[in-house]
């Protein structure tokens, strides 16, 4: 099937002789004594006889009828029906390429369905005395949106989230303007496509598309959606993400607070944030983006706060990416920083966060190191280990490598993990304690045993890198 147009209109549409609530042998049905309008579609009618047998209805809910075929059928109707031409018309153009039709004379589309059907336009229903009763504002999507995706549109920023009548890309109309009921004509219309596992994207008619006033025309949105950089539905399941939370999302949770939570440790100097992502099982940074699209698709709240509600869909995205790839937080109501708890270490440097007062703060570069000391020093309970700068080791003036706490690199050997690695965190753009801040830093491990391993040495170095690994196995002591 396609979209009914100018293009086939005349061999696709037949007006019928009855509407929906009869038996209908046609596709259109104009209701004279109602002044309502019906299309009738496949789902409704499965064929129709155009003169030489019974063939599948071309009218679909899915690919939908533009408003310029409905304009020309009438014509085409008017001119050979004179039952027809007894009443009032049903439809005028006002502008063909800025899909602009209207409903005159009090006819309108009979139902929702009827509504939902339109492509390609916006439109007016004016009645008997020629004033506006309706306005629909045409939406029509212009980059890709995938088949199964269901967009979505809000009339003005931060309210209720409505899916449009049929997945996948955009191409129908949004009432804007009803008499008496609602006037949202000078409001913003957002539009937005999030399909978890999806890139999401939101344009608005005020800020991106420099509409003012939203009236009986079409317009077009280029939102645009793509595979995500990390978040992988086979991976990473909606349900076990959000839904019933297993594994690392065990416990993750959103949650705005009353008072700001305040950080510090930053490169920059402490942040206030009334937004924090509690990460108890401590899951990774794309575990994270997971759990934040996961939200941003919900039409339910996604605030653990224990009264303050936010819907996931009505409100903005909680982060977005800069120019270098590193996740960005940003606050989904406009209002507020978004603080991510337990970051790893191996993910600090793909992360900044936005505080309350719009900074950006970035944790210090940390190299997480490991050395493997191997079984034989772990199993050796007076094995131990030490680090110092390689600069002044072997005379008096050695000076022991600290962590990024301050805490000095040495201890027994028999801390080492199930794999036989002693780990800690240097800070590379703040250390001054072994040489300049910011600079690569030569250093000497050391690993000796006390009865059972024998000692070792290795030369390291210090670099900008998120993780730096060496071997230092003291061998079995057979010496003493």
């Amino acid at each position: 099937m396609a979209t009914i147009d100018l293009s086939n209109y005349a061999t696709t549409l037949k007006q019928s002789s009855v509407g929906r609530s009869g038996t209908p042998d046609g596709n259109i049905y104009f209701d004279k004594v109602n002044g309502k309008i019906e299309f009738i579609p496949v789902e409704e009618l499965a064929t129709v006889d155009f003169g030489g047998g019974a063939v599948a209805n071309p009218l679909t809910t899915q690919d939908g009828i533009k408003f310029e075929a409905i304009y020309a059928f009438e014509n085409q109707e008017r001119a050979t029906d004179e039952t027809l031409r007894q009443y009032d018309r049903w439809t005028s153009g006002s502008f063909k390429f800025g899909g602009a039709y209207n409903y005159i004379n009090g006819r309108v589309p009979a139902t929702a369905t009827d509504v939902a059907i339109h492509r390609g336009s916006g439109w007016n229903e004016y009645d008997a005395s020629g004033v506006v009763q309706k306005t629909f504002f045409g939406n029509k999507g212009l980059s890709n949106i995938e088949a199964s995706s269901k967009p979505y549109y809000q009339l003005g920023t931060f309210t209720t989230a409505v899916d449009y009548a049929k997945a996948g890309q955009i191409d129908e109309a949004v009432l804007v303007y009803e008499n008496g009921v609602s006037d949202n004509r000078s409001n913003p219309e957002i539009v937005s496509v999030r399909t978890y596992g999806k890139t999401f994207d939101r344009k608005a008619t005020n800020t991106d598309l420099g509409i003012a006033e939203l009236g009986g025309y079409s317009t077009g949105f280029a939102v645009n959606e793509g595979a995500h950089l990390t978040t992988n539905p086979t991976t990473m399941p909606f349900a076990d993400v959000f839904t019933t939370q297993t594994g690392v999302w065990v416990g993750m949770e959103l949650e705005e607070l009353d008072t700001p939570l305040s950080k510090n440790g930053f490169a920059e100097s402490a942040g206030n944030f009334t937004w924090v992502l509690r990460n108890p099982s401590g899951a990774n940074l794309d575990e994270c983006v997971a759990y934040l699209d996961a939200i941003a698709t919900v039409s339910g709240d996604i605030n653990a706060h224990v009264t303050n509600t936010t819907i996931g869909k009505d409100v903005d995205t909680w982060y977005t990416y800069n120019a270098s790839g590193q996740v960005i937080t940003k606050s989904g109501t406009g209002v507020g920083g978004v603080y991510i708890e337990n970051i790893q270490t191996a993910d600090q440097q793909r992360v900044k966060f936005t505080a309350d007062d719009g900074s950006t703060k970035s944790y210090q570069f940390l190299v997480s190191v490991n050395a493997n000391v191997g079984a034989t020093a772990k199993a050796d309970a007076n094995a131990w280990y030490h680090s110092f700068g390689a600069t002044d080791y072997n005379t008096s003036s050695a000076i022991t490598v600290k962590d990024h706490s301050a805490s000095p690199v040495k201890g027994l050997a028999s801390s080492a993990n199930a794999n036989n690695v002693i780990s800690f965190a240097f800070d590379y753009d703040s250390d001054i304690i072994l040489g300049t801040a910011g600079t690569d830093k030569n250093c000497v491990f050391l690993c000796e045993g006390d009865g059972g391993a024998t000692q070792a040495k290795t030369l390291y170095t210090l670099t900008r890198s998120t993780l730096i690994s060496f071997a230092c196995q003291p061998n079995t002591e057979n010496n003493v």
